[in-house]
């Protein structure tokens, strides 16, 4: 957004020096082009005169030296020619037959002044003609061709011309850089409230407040976002501790139930019945207390990424050995890439993959093929943990991670364990992505920022 705002200003102010600058320059040339034209003509007007009293005495002696002189001064050559057209004074090498000569005083000699100067700009030709009759238009008497030099005015145009140029390109500096000033003040308000909300829709909040600043409109809408991120957390603070402290305040009337259905005669009828549905809520409250503490540790900010290490081969190869006991018949293979180290603490990796390898193991089914690879991604490490079983249908992938969700197969889980999963991956600075199995089954995508 800032360049397309720094685009347009730059387009804008361009347009602008320009039309102010080009008039200016056009000025300036049109300036230097009257006052050597006018300057010009007056010679031109001198050595008329003088033409035409040499033309009445039949003498050319005097003017000739009056050419010569003006030759010697001006570097200009001048030639006069009589009423039939033969030159009767040249300075300068000037012939009738030189480039632009002959039909000026052809025209000049039929009472057609010749008298205007090109406007000079830094490209134009430093020579140029001018021409006046001699004599009157009754009695012609020859005309007087100047070839002026230009080359003094065209110094002064060019070098006026540079100093405004250069004055123009500083000027378009000057609001390009207080363009670059105002649009960074007005700018960098919007992607600080952009940073906020994204960090509200992630964890649920932030740590630190928005700093005002800005224009007064944007500076009121961080303050109205700041007192709705507050709201928001507040809520979740105050969801997420009912949750933990329901679940604190069950284990023990849970614990005391379970001593007394644990001390009742096994050959009671029911009995089983009452064992798993007691074993389900006792999970249901653990996987609730783990995933508050998770979210907690998300809002608090914890999931920054810190200085801790792991090598990822020897933490997936840990949970292998400890999960193949209870894989019964489901083959575990690891597929690692060797080196690879993430920048997360190996507790908090295993405890991620853990949650993965108990889903896979539960739901894949007997016989199932449980691959766990690492690999390193163009934005990390990719750790993937992927099964041949049922897999989830497509429709309901993005809903596999919210809490309590139950796939279509029925099974004793509690419906927490992808949405730990997902928190854990966040917590420490990762993401976790489901999608699936070809030619089925579940894939989970696990992305880790790699240690440097």
């Amino acid at each position: 957004m800032r360049a397309r705002l720094m685009g347009v200003l730059a387009v804008v102010s361009f347009i602008l020096l320009a039309a102010l600058v080009i008039p200016f320059l056009d000025s300036v040339s049109d300036t230097r082009t009257q006052a050597l034209q006018l300057a010009r003509s007056a010679t031109l007007a001198r050595f008329a005169g003088l033409a035409g009293r040499a033309a009445a005495d039949g003498d050319y002696s005097g003017v000739r030296l009056e050419a010569e002189r003006h030759q010697e001064l001006y570097d200009e050559a001048v030639l006069i020619t009589d009423a039939s057209g033969h030159v009767m004074v040249s300075t300068g090498g000037i012939t009738m037959a030189s480039p632009g000569v002959g039909p000026v005083a052809e025209l000049a000699a039929r009472d057609l002044p010749q008298l205007t100067i090109d406007t000079l700009r830094p490209w134009t030709s430093a020579r140029t003609l001018i021409a006046a009759p001699v004599g009157s238009p009754q009695e012609p008497a020859g005309a007087v061709v100047l070839a002026v030099d230009a080359r003094a005015a065209l110094d002064d145009v060019t070098r006026s011309w540079a100093i405004i140029c250069a004055a123009a390109v500083a000027a378009q500096l000057l609001l390009l850089f207080m363009a670059s000033k105002a649009s960074r003040w007005v700018i960098r308000p919007v992607g600080r409230l952009e940073d906020a909300v994204v960090e509200l829709g992630r964890s649920g909040g932030w740590n630190q407040p928005l700093q005002a600043s800005g224009p007064p409109e944007l500076r009121r809408l961080a303050r109205s976002v700041e007192v709705m991120g507050a709201t928001v957390q507040r809520s979740i603070d105050v969801q997420r501790q009912m949750v933990a402290d329901s679940s604190h305040q069950l284990r023990n009337p849970l614990a005391s139930l379970r001593l007394r259905v644990d001390s009742l005669d096994p050959g009671i009828a029911g009995l089983a019945h009452v064992q798993h549905d007691l074993e389900r809520l006792e999970n249901v409250l653990a996987g609730l207390l783990k995933l508050a503490a998770i979210e907690s540790r998300i809002t608090d900010g914890l999931s920054e990424p810190t200085n801790a290490t792991c090598l990822v081969e020897a933490v997936l190869q840990e949970e292998i050995d400890a999960w193949q006991p209870t894989a019964a018949d489901i083959t575990l293979e690891l597929q690692a890439t060797a080196g690879l180290v993430a920048a997360v603490d190996d507790h908090d990796l295993g405890q991620l993959v853990g949650v993965l390898l108990d889903n896979a193991i539960k739901y894949a089914g007997p016989g199932a093929h449980v691959i766990i690879s690492s690999s390193r991604g163009p934005d990390g490490i990719v750790v993937q943990v992927s099964d041949n079983g049922p897999g989830i249908p497509p429709s309901e992938l993005l809903l596999a991670t919210q809490r309590f969700w139950r796939g279509p197969t029925k099974t004793s889980g509690t419906g927490l364990g992808l949405a730990i999963a997902e928190q854990t991956a966040l917590a420490i600075g990762g993401s976790l992505e489901l999608s699936e199995t070809s030619p089925h089954g579940l894939t989970a995508t696990i992305k880790l920022p790699e240690a440097t």
